[in-house]
């Protein structure tokens, strides 16, 4: 979620950029699998030897065969044995979906993505085939639309919800990016604090635990207005090597 630099391919590499000091890694690839641009966003789908499959969105980092269970289980670490209804906004690739399932059988999961063809590529060439488990339901909408029909329809009984969304959430046309980050964040906060149940939680992926100062401080930004709605806000930070560093988790609980 730190407003990055975007990535690019270099031969049989693909260049991922390092937010806590300006540097790049660089990741050996063994197949590109497909380049997708949608409406949205351009996504890379490739196979490496150190992290096996990974899609990238926009030039950063989304996930991988090698390390997504580290991710997935981090940002899910307030899931409990009682929650039935959980959203994750975002989570087009579908692993997020997938450790719930396997954490809580019991679940039913809404993913709600801006963009199918995540969903498509990450059918496709990430082996993903929980968006036909009978328990979890895919809708290709906007999440703060998504959020607002709750709300107005009085379903707003959740669990939980997680952001597992895009570094880039808000469009780069916006004139001022840094502006329409906060602005984006704090609606978003907003209605997910009123879709959820007393004692229900949110969690969020949010960027990279430390950055240079010419990155978006993410997570010092989330961290400010999850406090202004949650009464209870903790921060974990744990390394993601296809990353290339340590990422920020935020937990709220209302």
């Amino acid at each position: 979620m730190t407003k990055r630099k975007k990535g690019n391919s270099a031969g049989d590499f693909v260049i991922i950029p390092i937010y806590c000091n300006g540097r790049n890694m660089r990741v050996r690839v063994k197949k590109r699998l497909a380049e997708v641009q949608s409406t949205f966003q351009n996504m890379l789908f490739f196979d490496t030897p150190r992290f096996g499959k990974c899609l990238l969105i926009n030039g950063i980092m989304q996930c991988s065969d090698f390390d997504h269970d580290l991710y997935d289980n981090e940002i899910l670490r307030n899931l409990n044995a009682n929650d039935r209804n959980i959203l994750i906004l975002g989570g087009g690739d579908g692993f997020v979906a997938e450790m719930a399932l396997k954490l809580n059988s019991k679940l039913s999961v809404g993913i709600i993505d801006l963009d199918i063809e995540v969903v498509n590529g990450s059918k496709k060439y990430l082996d993903q085939k929980v968006f036909s488990d009978k328990r979890v339901k895919l809708l290709i909408r906007d999440a703060l639309d998504y959020l607002r029909s709750l709300i107005k329809e009085k379903k707003n009984k959740l669990d939980g919800i997680v952001f597992d969304l895009t570094d880039e959430p808000v469009r780069e046309s916006d004139i001022d990016a840094k502006k329409g980050f906060v602005e984006f964040y704090s609606e978003l906060i907003d209605l997910s604090y009123r879709s959820l149940k007393k004692g229900g939680w949110v969690s969020m992926q949010a960027g990279a635990s430390r950055v240079i100062p010419k990155y978006n401080n993410a997570v010092k930004a989330l961290e400010k207005l999850l406090r202004k709605k949650f009464h209870r806000v903790e921060r974990t930070d744990i390394m993601i090597p296809s990353f290339g560093e340590k990422n920020a988790f935020l937990f709220g609980e209302k």
